[in-house]
């Protein structure tokens, strides 16, 4: 599906540019500040940019109301046969909610003849996120599938999850391998291990977004600002791509981190 790889390449984009702003927006140069909200606006306005009108294809709305996302992820109407004048009974959409009510911090719409159709929901954590903050959001992102009405089942086509962690002191290949191969064996335990996420098809994907070289320690910009050489971070990206499993037969495994 184009518009998937179109708003997960702009996702990627956001996630470099946030990590330049946790710097470039902090008071204290050798300290990295929390870069959530930077990663949001960021993320919103590089999706922003696949439009070609105002809201064409896509209407982007920060901090969506669960319920009103939800509720439109199941079909508006649908006919019901039925022994009568008309031949059918028209069914209502009813709304929806999921168990962890709130906002949710980006929501992509397309539009088809006048009514919004959800297209995908983005959940977005800051530098280093911890366990519980993670299984919430992916969570929340997977209950979006199981949704039914009256009028039939979720029609969500994706949703996406992204986060940032950061490490110092990476000079080298094999220690950025290494801290890849972390981050993605993290995510994938905590997957494998919940049942509310394993069902569904989730692609873990780890990337390094920066990777600091040692500065050397005469360089004038090091002497200016006092620093001591070692205040690179490497940068690593996780985005997670959640879909309705469209495996019929396949193994646990396979299920869980089918390849898009």
């Amino acid at each position: 599906m184009c518009f998937e790889l179109d708003i997960l390449k702009k996702l990627k984009k956001s996630m470099s540019e946030a990590c330049d702003d946790a710097f470039y927006f902090s008071a204290d140069e050798k300290k990295l500040i929390d870069a959530e909200y930077l990663l949001t606006v960021n993320a919103a306005k590089a999706i922003k940019e696949l439009n070609h009108s105002f809201g064409i294809p896509y209407k982007i709305c920060l901090e969506n109301v669960t319920k009103e996302f939800a509720s439109a992820c199941t079909p508006r109407m649908r006919r019901e046969k039925a022994d009568n004048i008309l031949g059918y009974n028209p069914g209502i959409l009813t709304s929806n909610d999921i168990k962890r009510p709130g906002k949710i911090d980006i929501a992509v719409y397309t539009n088809t003849n006048g009514i919004d159709i959800p297209l995908c929901a983005i959940e977005v954590k800051g530098f280093n996120p911890s366990k519980q903050l993670i299984i919430k959001d992916l969570e929340r992102n997977s209950e979006y599938f199981g949704l039914a009405s009256r009028t039939g089942t979720s029609t969500l086509p994706f949703a996406v999850f992204i986060g940032l962690h950061s490490y110092k002191g990476v000079w080298d290949d094999k220690k950025e391998k290494s801290n890849i191969l972390k981050v993605k064996n993290r995510y994938e335990k905590y997957i494998s291990g919940n049942n509310n996420l394993n069902s569904l098809h989730q692609k873990v994907d780890v990337f390094t977004i920066r990777r600091g070289v040692l500065p050397d320690l005469n360089g004038p910009y090091i002497q200016e600002h006092g620093l001591q050489g070692d205040e690179d971070y490497h940068f690593v990206g996780v985005v997670i791509t959640t879909k309705k499993n469209l495996t019929i037969q396949s193994t646990p495994t396979q299920k869980s981190y089918a390849e898009v």
